[in-house]
């Protein structure tokens, strides 16, 4: 037997294993889960009853779960061959394996078991609640302590909390225009599962062309909006202009009972595009201190402003959304 660490990730060590028996069937891939002091998420039961949930309904286009090792917070997985699909530009067939996914998911609603399922990690039901999310992680954020932390808070106070406060009152006011109550949460009826952490760069491309998706330590109940946004904007996609249209219609499409869907999804991408960018803000936080570079927390902050003046952009006029 013979293990390959695979990835980078800062939430889970992962290991492709070559069983004694070297036939395809053999090869497994076991993840070995993080658990900090003060974060409550069990990730491996989330992600290894996710993908059980999704499995047992049908859905294929994900690695098989095979075993949990509880004590030890590792699973075993089915491994997939491929690439990461993010390894290069998407296709449109490749956005359309993405729509047909969430629609499978959207369709697993009322599925035996789905009840029991969690809402997934930072999950935001009304827009008030992403709003709340922004604020708590900039107060955060401005505890930071260091050279480096103060050129940081200098910018959250000259220019991301301004944005922030404009990007506000704008939301409100379309919300408002739209008959959109901005404080409350959408109902069971609005939600859809999701793996909140859903994109290309947690897909892999099989040697056929299809994709499967991994990574499902984020599962659970969300927004759809939620969902299209974060595709949209996750810093790790590799999207351009085209592709994002064709993924927020089509996924807007999927859900035709939800007339407020479209502009939801127009008041919720500024928003999330400035949460993003208070989460690449991280390593600045106090109970993170010294575990970063000073050089990496400068390429985080580089990154956040970027995302900042995209949203500064695109908030009035969304080039992307129906």
């Amino acid at each position: 037997m013979s293990s390959q660490p695979l990835g980078a990730g800062g939430n889970s060590r992962v290991f492709r294993v070559e069983l004694d028996d070297a036939s395809p069937s053999r090869r497994v891939i076991v993840k070995f889960y993080r658990r900090d002091p003060g974060d409550a998420r069990d990730r491996l039961g989330t992600e290894f009853g996710g993908l059980r949930f999704l499995w047992q309904n049908g859905v294929r286009s994900i690695p098989r779960p095979l075993a949990v090792v509880g004590d030890r917070q590792c699973a075993i997985y089915e491994c997939l061959d491929g690439e990461v699909a993010a390894s290069e530009p998407a296709r449109p067939a490749d956005i359309d394996a993405a729509i047909d996914f969430l629609s499978v998911l959207k369709q697993l609603r009322c599925a035996p078991g789905s009840d029991a399922l969690a809402p997934a990690s930072e999950a935001c039901f009304s827009l008030g609640d992403v709003v709340a999310s922004i604020e708590g992680r900039l107060h955060r954020l401005r505890g930071a302590d260091g050279g480096d932390a103060e050129t940081m808070r200098t910018w959250i106070d000259g220019t991301l909390g301004p944005l922030a406060d404009r990007v506000n009152h704008w939301c409100r006011g379309a919300a408002n225009a739209a008959g959109i109550d901005f404080d409350q949460p959408i109902g069971a009826g609005a939600r859809t599962l999701s793996p909140s952490d859903f994109g290309f760069h947690n897909a892999i491309r099989r040697p056929d062309g299809t994709l499967a998706f991994i990574d499902f330590e984020y599962f659970g109940w969300d927004d759809p909006a939620k969902t299209i946004v974060d595709f949209l904007l996750h810093p790790g996609m590799r999207l351009d202009d085209t592709m994002k249209r064709r993924f927020a219609a089509g996924v807007c499409a999927a859900f035709p009972e939800l007339a407020a869907l479209p502009a939801r999804t127009r008041m919720a991408y500024p928003l999330f595009a400035l949460k993003w960018a208070v989460i690449l803000l991280n390593d600045f936080l106090p109970e993170r201190a010294g575990q970063a570079t000073s050089a990496h927390r400068a390429a985080q902050l580089a990154k956040a402003q970027a995302l900042v003046r995209r949203a500064a952009r695109e908030y009035l006029d969304n080039p992307f959304l129906p």
